[in-house]
């Protein structure tokens, strides 16, 4: 029963168009590659 409570707290999150931007419990180098990534696509779309 609480899964399903989860599910529809994630659904509605979605539909909303929240989104939960903690990534604290996420290890440190998945930060700087998205951060890399970020930069790489900002770089790449100036060039054109």
């Amino acid at each position: 029963m609480s899964e399903q409570k989860v599910i529809s707290k994630e659904v509605e999150a979605l539909e909303s168009g929240e989104f939960d931007y903690d990534n604290n419990g996420w290890p440190r180098d998945f930060d700087i590659r998205i951060e890399v990534a970020e930069q790489r696509e900002v770089l790449e779309s100036i060039k054109g």
